[in-house]
């Protein structure tokens, strides 16, 4: 596969309450390879999240280039899920997109697994279904790149591991790309087939992982060898660079 999205150089300035220019990141550079989920790891206060705005359209950076392969929508999707709580399942995908047919719309209700709760109202529902709305949402606009920002962070452990699951199925299932900022290692590791390490003050990428594909997500993946070998490496690599204490190790 080759890559569907360039990030060059990127920079961010913003001037704080006393009129101080701070570089939240700067030069950040890196690829995301089409139809994969690639991951940037960061500590709090790195500038993930605007970089992950940035990349989807919704903030300009100071400085640096991003360039897409492939025309298309962006779709950001922020820590926490957005629905319409007024509307049923259908009528929250399509109010998203008003062209789309009966046969692509069920094949996204499929695809996010909520088959049978068409007609379900998302207001009183978990985290984890308005997360599966949210992610049909974005696929009815048939994307070239899915941004996830901490999508997970208030999950339940039971429901993170059915997500992750489901997520894993996504871009071959259809065709589409998935960028996830996060602060969880674990999560990173077990969904990603790449991984970049992003430090903070300011917040410049240090290093990439490539990660083996898992297939499907086990809270038993977390005690193998190849785990805990994999965690043990990040975290070195950002205890050099004094950035450690600030991560989340747990599923």
């Amino acid at each position: 596969m080759e890559d569907i999205l360039q990030v060059k150089d990127l920079s961010r300035i913003y001037t704080d309450e006393v009129g101080f220019k701070i570089k939240l990141f700067n030069k950040i550079n890196f690829t995301v390879e089409q139809e994969k989920i690639t991951s940037i790891i960061a500590p709090k206060g790195a500038g993930k999240s605007s970089l992950m705005k940035i990349i989807s359209g919704l903030d300009h950076p100071t400085e640096g280039e991003i360039n897409f392969k492939q025309k298309g929508n962006v779709i950001f999707i922020p820590s926490k899920p957005s629905s319409f709580p007024w509307y049923n399942v259908t009528e929250n995908i399509k109010i998203t997109s008003n062209e789309i047919d009966d046969t692509r719309l069920t094949e996204i209700i499929n695809s996010v697994g909520l088959e049978g709760y068409e007609d379900h109202m998302p207001d009183n529902r978990s985290l984890g279904f308005r997360f599966r709305i949210s992610l049909a949402r974005a696929l009815a606009l048939n994307p070239v790149l899915i941004v996830l920002d901490e999508p997970f962070t208030e999950m339940d452990p039971v429901t993170k591991e059915e997500i992750y699951n489901l997520l894993l199925s996504i871009p071959s299932k259809e065709k589409t790309t998935i960028l996830m900022a996060t602060t969880n290692i674990s999560e990173a590791i077990l969904l990603s087939e790449k991984i970049y390490l992003m430090k903070k003050s300011p917040g410049e990428i240090i290093d990439s992982i490539d990660i083996e594909f898992y297939e499907e997500v086990d809270l038993k993946l977390m005690d193998s060898q190849k785990y805990v070998e994999l965690r043990r490496t990040i975290e070195e690599k950002f205890k050099h660079h004094h950035s450690q204490k600030l991560f989340n190790f747990s599923i």
